[in-house]
């Protein structure tokens, strides 16, 4: 084999390995949960600066989710922080709660009312995605929903979302057959207190501001 042949063949190895190293990084990352949109676990602390002061990262939430919803994203500092990830495993809104009751911190509170009245976000529909404003009939969102004609309720055959009633537990955003989904929920953290709207989306007062 030649000298020209040998580079050749040495430098088309070179590029196939690197084009599959990017590949398997892209995967990688892929499968790593957005910290700015993962979801608290339920009965975490309002405002949010509470939970993150409350909570030590003992991790003790963790394994007794019976459905394994919980997980942990890597902080700055290297300490893991319980989260949920919706689209990968949402909560079941356990009747007891197991998560709230293992956190020794006090990071996580029972509801009065028991996990219906569970706030760890709320649902979004985004009309450009969800392909009944297309016409098309779909009811996974609605069907998966623990509370519906409460939390999400069909209206002319189009979701709508229950803004008093819906805990954020994730289950709509898991069933949505669309990608991206269709519905997501936005994080207790990021809605106006009270209101329950997005900040993002919000245009009143900055009294919810603190």
């Amino acid at each position: 084999m030649s000298d020209r042949n040998r580079s050749s063949r040495r430098d088309f190895l070179t590029s196939w390995f690197d084009a599959f190293r990017d590949a398997s990084k892209v995967v990688a990352n892929a499968g790593k949960p957005d910290p700015a949109k993962v979801l608290r676990p339920p009965g975490a602390l309002a405002p949010d600066k509470d939970f993150l002061t409350a909570c030590t990262r003992c991790g003790d939430c963790v394994p007794v989710c019976p459905v394994e919803a919980i997980i942990t994203i890597e902080e700055d500092d290297g300490r893991k922080l319980p989260a949920i990830n919706p689209s990968v495993k949402p909560c079941r809104l356990c009747d007891d709660l197991p998560c709230i009751t293992a956190c020794p911190d006090g990071a996580l509170v029972a509801p009065e009312g028991g996990p219906e009245r569970v706030r760890i976000g709320i649902a979004k529909v985004d009309p450009r995605h969800c392909i009944t404003f297309r016409g098309e009939l779909c009811t996974r969102c609605y069907k998966a929903c623990p509370y519906p004609d409460k939390a999400l309720m069909m209206i002319g055959s189009r979701p709508l979302v229950g803004s008093g009633a819906c805990t954020g537990c994730g289950l709509c955003e898991y069933a949505c057959p669309t990608h991206p989904k269709a519905i997501v929920i936005v994080p207790e953290r990021d809605l106006v207190p009270g209101l329950r709207i997005p900040r993002n989306e919000y245009s009143g007062p900055d009294r919810w501001m603190g």
